[in-house]
């Protein structure tokens, strides 16, 4: 049965009007009603949330041109039932088969992205598998290889401190790997000034080695790569604060990044709580 548009009209209205009437006795009980002054002056429940990661553990993607580091058709020999550690930043690789040269990598990479493949030698069926040198084996296999040819994959494998990996395989193969990338810690720290001396503040720092005041609002912030091709940016760490922050590289040193601090009023150097970080 169709309704007349009339009708219709008159339900709308008097849906209207039974909304107001609720709102009415919202009121008269005493209800906070938005726009009043009692809904403004309420504060919000706020949680506290513990970070579930640490500090500087989301990594950054550094792409390089492909760069041969490992052949042991040229230099080792192959695998058989063994393991053996390869250098991923080395300034030479001609050693273990690959580039009489560098490939670019930086010293502090945490792991690299390889175009990594397996050779198969005397009819062996077997895994290639990869890891930090001087961490647990891995129970994951990196390349599955058979005698039918070469099998290669693209991998990330994880690398020490001193940018070294292993690889281990319990059947007999020639190794190939060429690097495509690697992956670096970010580059911040939040510097409490206000210290004597200058400390970290609230634990947020990294890739970040140290910083020296040469004076009020003045300092020297040193981090563990070379950063000056990189852009440094420097804020207030706490809301509200007013200052006027400067950033600049040191040519000189290519690790150190410049920060002066003045009150943005007075035009005064003052120490305060500051957040630098660098996009390189």
């Amino acid at each position: 049965m169709r309704t007349s548009p009339l009708l219709r009209r008159a339900a709308v209205a008097a849906a209207g009007a039974a909304l107001l009437v609720l709102g009415a006795a919202g009121a008269d009980a005493g209800g906070p009603q938005p726009g009043t002054a009692q809904s403004r002056s309420a504060a919000p429940r706020l949680a506290l949330v513990t970070p579930s990661t640490a500090a500087g553990s989301e990594l950054r993607f550094v792409a390089v041109a492909p760069c041969r580091i490992i052949d042991t058709r040229v230099a080792g020999g192959r695998l058989t039932a063994a393991s053996r550690t390869f250098d991923t930043t080395a300034t030479s690789y001609a050693a273990q088969g690959g580039k009489a040269g560098s490939c670019d990598v930086s010293a502090v990479a945490t792991a690299v992205q390889l175009n990594l493949g397996a050779i198969s030698q005397s009819g062996s069926t077997s895994d290639l598998k990869g890891w930090a040198t001087g961490t647990a084996e891995p129970t994951a296999s990196l390349v599955n290889y058979n005698p039918s040819g070469p099998v290669a994959n693209m991998v990330t494998v994880p690398v020490d401190t001193s940018g070294r990996l292993t690889l281990r395989t319990p059947g007999s193969a020639h190794v190939f790997a060429d690097v495509a990338g690697y992956w670096v810690r970010p580059l911040y720290v939040s510097v409490d000034a206000t210290s004597a001396p200058p400390t970290v503040h609230a634990g947020a720092s990294s890739g970040f080695v140290g910083v020296v005041k040469d004076g009020t609002g003045s300092y020297r912030v040193t981090f563990d790569r070379n950063v000056s091709r990189c852009a440094p940016a420097a804020t207030d760490y706490l809301f509200g604060a007013v200052h006027e922050i400067s950033v600049d590289s040191d040519f000189s040193h290519d690790s150190t990044v410049y920060v002066s601090v003045k009150n943005s009023a007075t035009g005064v150097a003052e120490d305060t709580i500051f957040h630098l970080v660098l996009t390189c």
